[in-house]
């Protein structure tokens, strides 16, 4: 269980915000979701990442937990599960993608490098 945020207020905090929809409300959420973030990313599998990646995948995963926040379903009890699946998933799209990338100018490098040797 996650000392650094309390699931029963974080759950009626949801309960309140899915009622009402208050602006105060969802910023106390928002808080948890960042609290939520800074954490996971402190796991041994996002350890080495720079520091501006790390605020990239942070800032992804927010954006992912709040467009998904209409979707939790009140009766499940827990919501840090939830939403740490959440920000976990959004971590590794984040690292795929960037992959993903890394792997497209890898072929550029390569013919750039051809015709060095050439000259």
């Amino acid at each position: 269980m996650a000392t650094y945020i309390d699931n029963k207020e974080f759950y009626e905090l949801l309960c309140q915000y899915q009622q009402t929809g208050a602006r105060r409300i969802l910023e106390k959420i928002g808080k948890n979701f960042l609290k939520i973030a800074e954490n996971i990313i402190k796991l041994p599998n996002f350890i080495n990442y720079s520091q501006d990646r790390k605020s990239d995948m942070i800032s992804d995963a927010t954006f992912y937990m709040t467009k998904y926040i209409n979707t939790y379903d009140l009766e499940r009890k827990n919501p840090f599960a939830y939403f740490s699946q959440v920000a976990i998933n959004a971590f590794t799209q984040n690292i795929n993608k960037c992959n993903k990338k890394k792997e497209m100018f890898i072929p550029l490098s390569y013919i750039e490098n051809l015709d060095k040797k050439e000259n």
